[in-house]
């Protein structure tokens, strides 16, 4: 079995009010992208500067369209009130640095979002908007609504003449097929077959904390609710819908031995490992890192993910899941051959019992 490093663990649950503006300024955008509501940063004439992915998934807009523009006028309209761009006016006045809350409505085409809002100043030049969704809802009426953010293909009208694709969602899609993995994975044979292991753990541990976000908007579209706050099977469902639709296969999370501890989930007809072609070993370390930090998430805790037998060894893709704690008694019942998952759990039982030197 190839080691594998321990990556950091994901960044800790935090509410939006025990964010810091100072903390938040020395986030990269990537740090950004990994937190689980909105995060606007603005100039003092409300000029969008920082916009993170949280945000551009639930308001359905691409970023990259967003940038520069007017965010009271432009990005979001509804939000040119009083109640809204009038408190941020008066704190880009006072030279306080804030928090400064308030609960309002987004109105957008597709639905209203009931939110909590806070604004923090962070120098002289770039204040933050962070905004945590409480409920959605159907499209206000007229009289009710003021004036709705704009579609994405308002603000980028004819991209399907530039080759953009698309989701329901408005992010943008590409299409990529499985040669594209298998050169990939050819190249890193020939380059540095060695390091393939931590490369795709680590790769797939940051697509995980991404992917999380974009569950976290479906959860809210689909049940009002944050992944958090559903049930284990409807938070499964959830992420089982999201890599079938993307063409990964069928995911199946089995836990029936739960109470020893470990747990196991299947991806049949696995695109990553048929891309890769055959092997003597289990390839997919991109989907152990992506389920490592998806499980992470779910459980509020620290797990271990490997990959027990594969679709390039013409078995069927299993993972087994562990806490960090039992990672030990996992690799060891690895090391010993026992790649079969009946095999795995029964030594992984023998070993965790077994006192610990």
């Amino acid at each position: 079995m190839p080691a594998l490093v321990e990556l950091s663990p994901p960044p800790e649950p935090q509410l939006v009010s025990n964010l810091e503006a100072t903390r938040l300024e020395s986030r990269t955008d990537e740090q950004l992208d990994e937190l689980p509501f909105g995060v606007i940063a603005l100039s003092p004439e409300g000029v969008v500067l920082r916009y993170n992915l949280a945000e551009s998934r639930l308001a359905r807009l691409d970023r990259t369209t967003v940038y520069g523009r007017d965010f009271f006028r432009e990005v979001a309209p509804c939000t040119a009130t009083e109640e809204f761009q009038g408190r941020f006016t008066k704190l880009v006045a006072s030279g306080e640095p804030g928090p400064v809350r308030f609960s309002y409505v987004f109105d957008f085409t597709f639905g209203a979002q009931e939110v909590e809002v806070e604004l923090l100043r962070a120098g002289d030049a770039r204040y933050y908007l962070l905004i945590n969704r409480r409920r959605f809802f159907e499209p206000r009426a007229p009289g009710v609504r003021r004036a709705p953010a704009p579609r994405q293909s308002d603000l980028a009208p004819r991209e399907e003449e530039l080759g953009v694709v698309r989701d329901a969602s408005a992010a943008r899609l590409l299409t990529v097929s499985a040669p594209f993995w298998a050169a990939m994975r050819a190249t890193w044979d020939r380059v540095a077959p060695s390091g393939y292991a931590l490369f795709g753990y680590e790769w797939g541990f940051r697509w995980g904390r991404t992917a999380v976000i974009d569950l976290e908007t479906q959860a809210m579209a689909a049940h009002g609710k944050g992944l958090m706050e559903l049930p284990m099977r409807a938070a499964l469902e959830l992420l089982a819908a999201h890599l079938f639709d993307a063409g990964w296969g069928r995911l199946e999370v089995d836990f029936g031995s739960a109470a020893d501890g470990i747990f196991f989930a299947e991806l049949e007809r696995n695109a990553w490992a048929e891309a890769v072609g055959r092997a003597q070993a289990p390839r997919c370390h991109v989907l152990s890192g992506f389920f490592r930090a998806v499980f992470c998430h779910l459980a509020q805790k620290l797990v271990t993910v490997r990959e027990l037998s594969c679709a390039c060894q013409g078995k069927t893709c299993t993972f087994a899941v562990v806490s960090q704690g039992k990672k030990s008694a996992l690799d060891e019942a690895i090391e010993r051959g026992k790649t079969d998952r009946d095999q795995t759990l029964a030594a992984f039982r023998e070993l965790s019992r077994a006192p610990r030197s």
